[in-house]
């Protein structure tokens, strides 16, 4: 009985001593190292400044431009007298020149033909006018005008003008049919020429086309230049 007691008692004290045992430890995870972003350098490029490009600055003429600047009308007329078949061929015109700001002029013009011989019939057969560019640009004169230095480029320099005269001694009639017009303004000098830019302006000229012409243009020519706005 004493036996049974003692086994009784090495029993209860061995549970006691496995239910008073702490708990085992949890098993340690092991830890991975942080993850260190590779550094990459960082250039800092400094663009050189772009270069702002300076206006360009018109010339200052030595005139005032402002009350010139627009459009400016020259009226041209050409008279033919005394020809060898026509006694009296006239061109009619205006050139139609526009100043800018930087001086220049620039334009065209056109001219119409007529012809007068009476009693005699006359007629232009010409359905087009005659055509030409015009440029230019502005001077001072000496004496403190403002000059237009203008050229005219002709549309077609070889542009003939047909006239039909009809008389009693041949009513049949003759037509004429040269470039009459263009060899007229070279043999008085207005293919290139100058004027004065002032309203009311008027130039008058005359110039025996047997000796200037060399043979081309007979009789005597008068021409007429009228400046205005």
């Amino acid at each position: 009985m004493t036996s049974l007691r003692l086994i009784l008692l090495c029993t209860l004290c061995s549970l006691l001593v496995v239910a008073c045992a702490p708990p085992p430890a949890p098993a340690r995870t092991p830890t991975s190292r942080p993850v260190v972003p590779t550094r990459v350098p960082t250039r800092i490029v400094t663009l050189a400044p772009t270069a702002t490009p300076l206006p360009t600055l018109t010339p200052t003429p030595p005139y005032a431009l402002a009350p010139l600047l627009g459009e400016w009308l020259i009226d041209l007329s050409l008279q033919l007298r005394e020809g060898i078949t026509f006694d009296d061929v006239r061109f009619v015109g205006t050139l139609s020149a526009e100043v800018s700001l930087d001086s220049t002029l620039s334009g065209e013009a056109e001219f119409y033909a007529a012809v007068w011989q009476p009693p005699c019939v006359t007629a232009v057969l010409d359905p087009e006018p005659i055509r030409a560019k015009l440029s230019g640009k502005l001077q001072l004169a000496e004496n403190g005008d403002v000059l237009a230095l203008l050229r005219l480029q002709p549309e077609n320099i070889l542009q003939v003008t047909t006239l039909r005269l009809a008389c009693l001694e041949f009513p049949e009639g003759i037509v004429l049919s040269e470039p009459i017009f263009w060899q007229a303004m070279r043999a008085a000098d207005l293919i290139e020429f100058n004027v004065p830019l002032q309203v009311g302006y008027v130039r008058r000229l005359s110039a025996d086309l047997s000796g200037i012409s060399g043979g081309a243009l007979y009789g005597t020519l008068y021409a007429e230049l009228r400046v205005s706005r």
